[in-house]
């Protein structure tokens, strides 16, 4: 049996088929069921696609799932096979399916640092922008569709969707700024003055956690962007029972003034890390 496999070369094809959503600002469920199909993906997603725009919701699952059994990290395959089992009423299925795709786009953004070294990263996640985004909007209806989820899943999947989006939305400095610089994310070495932590709030304990005696520290790298966010964190070395979660969502937190090059302010890659310790 063949093992399901996904590479970043491969998912180059996909993103010409979700060209359309890079350039607009509607909503990425909107513009899945609305654009036409472009560039040249595997063509059994696209006669699957093709199958749920003509409202043949069964026979779109079916051959979502023949791609998904290939190809078990493919997004667009599990965001239209979610679409599909809304459509049919099927809720349940349909929040599995956007949960493969949210987890997926977080695949995907580790396979894009595997590939390239990091300083590389927002020129590349451009490329991938439509999937991403797709992702980032899987995860939030996932949560939608959760059954009284508690606290902790709601903050684990709303800092997931933020995170997806951070990563589509990293090459949007340019467009954004007007400025060909902020599109860019400097080292401390490349710029002139740091950015400056104005806050750093700390984390929380959890009382699972405590109840462990876990402890250790938690490591994130992440940017300082230009406008006063902290973006794109991610976990280079995580604790468990709840302490990552803590941890990222305190560096979300953190209110700093931006580094500048020539006055202007621009994005800097920081690492931060949090140690939890009982004693």
């Amino acid at each position: 049996m063949m093992k399901p496999r996904t590479s970043v070369k491969y998912l180059l094809g996909i993103v010409c088929a979700l060209a359309a959503i890079f350039c607009s600002g509607l909503s990425a469920s909107a513009l899945a069921q609305e654009h036409n199909i472009g560039g040249s993906p595997p063509s059994e997603l696209t006669s699957a696609i093709e199958l749920y725009k003509k409202g043949d919701d069964k026979g779109a699952i079916e051959a979502l799932r023949r791609v998904t059994k290939k190809q078990d990290k493919e997004i667009a395959a599990w965001y239209y096979m979610a679409l599909a089992y809304t459509r049919q009423g099927k809720q349940n299925d349909a929040r599995k399916a956007y949960e493969k795709a949210a987890k997926s786009g977080e695949w995907l953004i580790d396979a894009i640092y595997a590939s390239m070294p990091y300083l590389e990263v927002p020129a590349k996640t451009g490329q991938y922008k439509g999937l991403l985004l797709i992702a980032a909007e899987s995860a939030k209806k996932y949560l939608e569709l959760s059954s009284k989820p508690s606290r902790s899943k709601r903050e684990e999947w709303s800092e997931r969707a933020e995170l997806l989006n951070d990563y589509a939305m990293l090459s949007e400095g340019e467009k954004n700024a007007g400025d060909p610089d902020l599109a860019k994310v400097y080292t401390t070495r490349q710029i002139d003055t740091k950015a400056r932590i104005i806050s750093r709030p700390e984390p929380q304990y959890t009382d699972e956690a405590r109840k462990n005696q876990v402890m250790g520290t938690v490591v994130l790298r992440g940017i300082f962007a230009f406008d006063g966010k902290v973006r794109a964190i991610r976990v280079m070395k995580g604790l468990p029972d709840g302490l990552t979660m803590s941890a990222i969502r305190a560096a979300r937190r953190i209110k700093f003034v931006p580094a500048t090059i020539n006055g202007k302010p621009v994005s800097q890659y920081i690492q931060i890390e949090y140690n939890f310790n009982l004693y």
